[in-house]
């Protein structure tokens, strides 16, 4: 019977929770630099290699624009600082093999 049970819960909270059993996380703490893949995405380094690539979709990215992580180890939908605005980070990939 708690065999059963814990498969059952374990499933329903896969089918209502999807976004936190699949985030993607890394831990970002110490990057040194970052670079603006387009208006909506930046790649940032741990000095010269590249570690991750964020996707923020409703905030506007420029070179000259401040980005300041507010937590080390970073996850998909955890919010970022761009120029003192809040933006919710939609994805956060991998770089480093």
């Amino acid at each position: 019977m708690g065999k059963k049970m814990f498969i059952l819960l374990s499933f329903a909270i896969l089918l209502l929770s999807p976004n936190l059993v699949f985030a993607d996380c890394l831990n970002l703490a110490g990057y040194t630099s970052w670079y603006p893949e387009d208006n909506h995405k930046i790649i940032l380094y741990r000095g010269s290699r590249p570690i991750a690539r964020l996707r923020i979709p409703y905030c506007n990215i420029q070179p000259s624009t401040s980005i300041r992580l507010l937590k080390g180890y970073t996850c998909d939908s955890d919010d970022i600082m761009i120029d003192n605005e809040k933006c919710s980070i939609m994805s956060v990939d991998s770089l480093s093999f």
